[in-house]
Order: C-alpha cells, then sequence, then structure tokens
C-alpha cells in the first residue's frame, strides 16, 4: 500500500509482496510463459515487436533454470513459432536444441 503526500510516494511497511508475473518481467510458471511467448507472437504479427527484441527476449526465456518445467508441448510450440518468425525476418541463427530436434532442419 502506498501512500502519496506532496508528490512523493511512500510505502507503508507490513505491506505484502506481490507475485512478480511475466507482467513485470519476470516468467515463473507456464502460464506466466505462454502469456509473454503470446505477447511476443502478437507483436510479432502486427509488427510492434523488432525481430531483434524478439531473440532478446527469447533467449532469456532458454537461460531461465527453470525451462524444462515450464516448456510444455504448448508453450514450446508457440517459442518455435517464433524462432522460425524471426529465422524468415532475415536473421541468421542455429536453432536452440531445447526447441528443435538434432536432425530437423528448419528455414
Amino acid at each position: 500500500m502506498t501512500t502519496k503526500k506532496s508528490g512523493e510516494t511512500k510505502s507503508k511497511k507490513g505491506t505484502s509482496k506481490k507475485k512478480t508475473t511475466a507482467a513485470s518481467g519476470e516468467v515463473t510458471s507456464a502460464a506466466d510463459l505462454k502469456s509473454f511467448l503470446l505477447s511476443i507472437r502478437d507483436g510479432m504479427a502486427d509488427d510492434t515487436v523488432a525481430p531483434i527484441f524478439a531473440v532478446s527476449a527469447i533467449n532469456n526465456i532458454l537461460n531461465n533454470s527453470k525451462i524444462y518445467k515450464m516448456l510444455d508441448k504448448e508453450n514450446k510450440e508457440l517459442a518455435r513459432d517464433i524462432w522460425l518468425r524471426i529465422k524468415q525476418s532475415g536473421m541468421q541463427l542455429k536453432n536452440p536444441p531445447v526447441l528443435f530436434s538434432a536432425d530437423e532442419e528448419c528455414a
């Protein structure tokens, strides 16, 4: 809980901390990951997210220590879709093993 006094924001002690979610920048569950991936995919579809920002976002997600727990079948397909959109934009990238098998050859 915060109070505003003379233009300054002060926090009162004893307030509970809010759970960190994808909206605030940290992905901690499969549901958060799905929301995050959908926002990236939708942004790329309507050209509001530049491919380089999508690369940065996917890199951040793939370096998460809990990625194997959060990456269910649906999230994996969303991440693969984003990765392929990035490659179609002209970036020359290697496919990440967590999303693609070694024998898959994707353009």
